[in-house]
């Protein structure tokens, strides 16, 4: 197999990075969980330290690029294709999750070009569906009323909102506390907020290494999304893992075991840069990996990589 060279975008000396203390406690003790470069895309191929707060358990990337130094690793057609059959399938199973639709006032925090919202209007056209975006130009459905900012920035009314949805999307802000708190303004007395972040506790996040660090800049748990509620005044009505609508099984946790035990990178493994021992070991860890993660023991355990959460403003 040949080798794929690394051409790194941007050095370490070229980033723009921030420290930032917690998000949901503002305490400023870590400890180190990892460090991963933007295996995604490569970017860069500085590894980004992830670390969690001692006092509360948040997880999240610390240092940071800034919010104007995030802009390159979202280069690229970043939202499109997502109007595809496998797409419409997640979009029904996340529709499950939903409550009762028919007139309501909906929005969708960091719709993309409005897929999910368009999908929703062809089985429920009597919705007024708003959408906003700060990494989009705009929707493909003339139906939605598309802001481009992130949703601090939008003009929304107070209790304006019977439903918010976003899915994805929080792991990747700056600031989920501002945006916590807006949804919170947003939603009529009684209204839902429903979501999916990464978990934090899973063995996909914390072993396979499946966040996409730097674009997931926080990586949630079922005990900080309940911190979350407590301090922006929601009632939690459900945290649920469901692996199926983002696959987050723990495929990966032996494969960079056996690697890291043969002294194997992210830099190297990308590349492929490898020894006959080392690609044996790679081989060996994928195969453990494809028969423990053949299921969803992990979702059905509560523990699996994606959490779909239910919040309620109080009546």
């Amino acid at each position: 197999m040949p080798r794929r060279s690394i051409v790194p975008r941007l050095s370490a000396a070229e980033l723009e990075l921030e420290h930032v203390a917690c998000d949901l406690c503002g305490a400023d003790r870590t400890r180190e969980r990892y460090r991963k470069p933007d295996t995604g895309r490569w970017t860069s191929d500085y590894e980004f330290p992830v670390v969690e707060c001692l006092d509360c358990g948040l997880v999240y990337v610390d240092p940071r690029p800034t919010a104007r130094g995030m802009a390159p690793f979202y280069e690229g057609g970043y939202h499109e294709g997502r109007d595809s059959a496998a797409h419409r399938r997640r979009y029904a199973r996340q529709a499950r999750y939903l409550p009762p639709l028919e007139r309501q006032r909906i929005l969708d925090v960091g719709c993309a070009r409005g897929d999910f919202l368009a999908y929703l209007l062809e089985q429920h056209p009597g919705l007024e569906a708003h959408g906003v975006d700060a990494f989009s130009p705009g929707v493909a459905d003339a139906r939605i009323r598309f802001q481009p900012h992130a949703l601090p920035e939008c003009s929304f009314e107070s209790a304006s909102f019977d439903l918010v949805t976003s899915w994805a999307v929080f792991e990747h802000l700056h600031a989920p506390a501002r945006s916590f708190a807006e949804v919170a303004r947003l939603l009529k007395p009684g209204g839902r907020f429903v979501f999916l972040v990464t978990n934090a506790e899973s063995l996909w996040s914390s072993r396979a290494f499946g966040e996409d660090v730097p674009r997931h800049t926080y990586h949630f748990s079922p005990a900080t999304l309940r911190g979350y509620a407590r301090r922006h005044g929601f009632e939690v009505r459900r945290i649920v893992c469901d692996d199926r609508l983002f696959d987050g099984r723990g495929k990966g946790t032996f494969r960079w075991r056996f690697l890291r035990a043969a002294g194997v990178g992210f830099a190297a493994d990308s590349a492929r840069d490898l020894s006959l021992g080392q690609r044996a070991a790679r081989a060996a860890g994928k195969l453990v990996d494809g028969v423990v993660f053949s299921t969803h023991w992990e979702a059905w355990l509560g523990r699996g990589g994606m959490l779909v959460a239910e919040f309620e403003k109080p009546r």
